[in-house]
């Protein structure tokens, strides 16, 4: 009889363990998708190899997965973006808007299903800056393509994405990324560039917000000031609307204006940062939470430069307007208590559960089956609890700005010493380029 229950347990047992491994395998490769496939596809773009970089994507978009979806839109279209591939960038990001408002009223039995399991289970959703980042990416496209109207359309939409952002988070628990400058001064150059007296006054506003977002929110969580120009574009529309000097206005009206946006430097990758924790019972768990590791990016001066046809040469420095790895690190660590508090829940039900087990075992089989149970569950402890390590790899660090205020006529335009393009500008005119950068 002895023997029969010897094997019966050692049947259970063997079961259990095939169970526990594959549930580590299984945990271990989860996210590994994306996170394989993206430093790929940045190491190419950064060569300048975009079109394999587009291919990369292209081929492996099953290797993404479902709940990853949203994430391989964000990836594609930015490097469709810097790839000069506007109208397709368009679709792609217009395709991650929608799954993003989908995924953002979906039902919350997937989300319930993270604190049972582990965040990797869920969805990716993207995180709020990265929603923003969206509708900044897809103005410059339609200014790229020189549709005005659209680029509006996306500048009036930044208001609603803010206001949703802010709206979801109780008032004790908001962000720390709340309002985002740049957006607020890039939607008042797109609000700049029409013709209607009504978007200068929108323009007006939008720099003025920009500014005291700057100063209240950024300077101090941040490290970064408004830049020169954010300044000079207000002060411009201060004279019109605040002093009624119209004539400070129209001067620069009368003038072309040539806008560099650098996407500069390589945005921080999540590591997984974990306590275990022993009980008195022989078991352990373990306590896992997301972290950003900062890349080294090199803090280069590059000037933009633009040389007229009688060899006269104008330049302006690249300022910081948004610093995407700032802003990420300290959104993540503003909700690193949630994190937590989710993995001290789902242990406390795991030890629940196992605890249960461990009795019936002992009480069946004895002492020395329960301790091979506690084994089997601490195997299962330690892989099961994963941190999500998923993030919108290949933004930049940070987005630079530069303009050079020209008299009409052509232009050579250099940026670092490095040719962009002619620029043939007639009074009003705003031209854009747009360029990839990491030194």
């Amino acid at each position: 009889m002895a023997k029969k229950k010897l094997r019966k347990l050692s049947r259970k047992a063997n079961t259990l363990y095939k169970l526990i491994f594959f549930l580590a395998i299984f945990s271990s490769f989860s996210c590994s998708g994306p996170v394989s496939i993206q430093p790929q596809v940045n190491s190419l773009a950064i060569a300048g190899k975009n079109r394999f970089a587009i291919k990369v994507l292209e081929e492996n978009k099953d290797v993404y997965g479902k709940k990853n979806r949203l994430l391989y839109l964000m990836d594609y279209g930015f490097i469709l973006h810097i790839s000069g591939e506007y109208k397709k960038s368009i679709e792609a990001f217009e395709e991650a808007k929608r799954l993003y408002s989908e995924l953002y009223t979906k039902s919350i039995s997937n989300y319930a299903s993270t604190w049972i399991v582990n965040d990797n289970n869920s969805f990716y959703r993207g995180e709020d800056f990265e929603r923003v980042m969206i509708n900044i990416f897809q103005a410059v496209n339609f200014l790229m393509l020189g549709d005005l109207e659209e680029a509006l359309v996306e500048a009036r939409n930044v208001d609603n994405e803010l206001k949703l952002i802010n709206d979801k988070y109780p008032t004790e628990k908001k962000n720390v990324y709340s309002e985002d400058a740049f957006a607020r001064f890039f939607m008042g150059i797109v609000y700049e560039s029409s013709e209607n007296a009504a978007d200068f006054n929108n323009a007006y506003v939008s720099y003025k917000k920009a500014l005291s977002i700057y100063e209240n929110n950024y300077s101090p969580n941040y490290g970064v000031s408004a830049p020169h120009v954010l300044k000079d574009n207000w002060a411009g529309l201060a004279e019109m609307f605040d002093k009624g000097n119209a004539a400070f206005f129209e001067d620069k009206r009368r003038k072309g204006e040539v806008y560099l946006i650098d996407y500069y430097g390589l945005s921080p990758v999540k590591h997984e940062k974990f306590i275990p924790v022993p009980d008195l019972q022989g078991r352990i768990f373990k306590f896992a939470f997301p972290s950003y590791d900062k890349r080294t990016n090199e803090e280069s001066v590059r000037i933009l430069s633009a040389l007229s046809e009688d060899s006269r040469e104008f330049s302006a420095t690249a300022e910081i307007g948004e610093d995407i790895s700032a802003i990420a690190v300290k959104n993540l660590e503003n909700r690193k208590a949630r994190f937590v508090a989710k993995s001290v829940f789902r242990s406390a039900a795991k030890f629940a559960a196992e605890y249960s087990i461990d009795k019936q075992i002992s009480a069946e089989y004895g002492d020395n089956a329960a301790d091979l149970s506690k084994y089997l569950a601490n195997l299962y402890n330690l892989s099961s609890e994963q941190a999500d390590l998923r993030s919108w790899q290949t933004l930049p660090a940070q987005i630079r700005i530069a303009r050079l205020i020209l008299e009409p006529g052509k232009y050579k335009i250099y940026f670092g010493g490095e040719f962009l393009g002619t620029a043939e500008l007639s009074s009003g005119d705003k031209k854009f380029f747009v360029l990839r950068t990491v030194r």
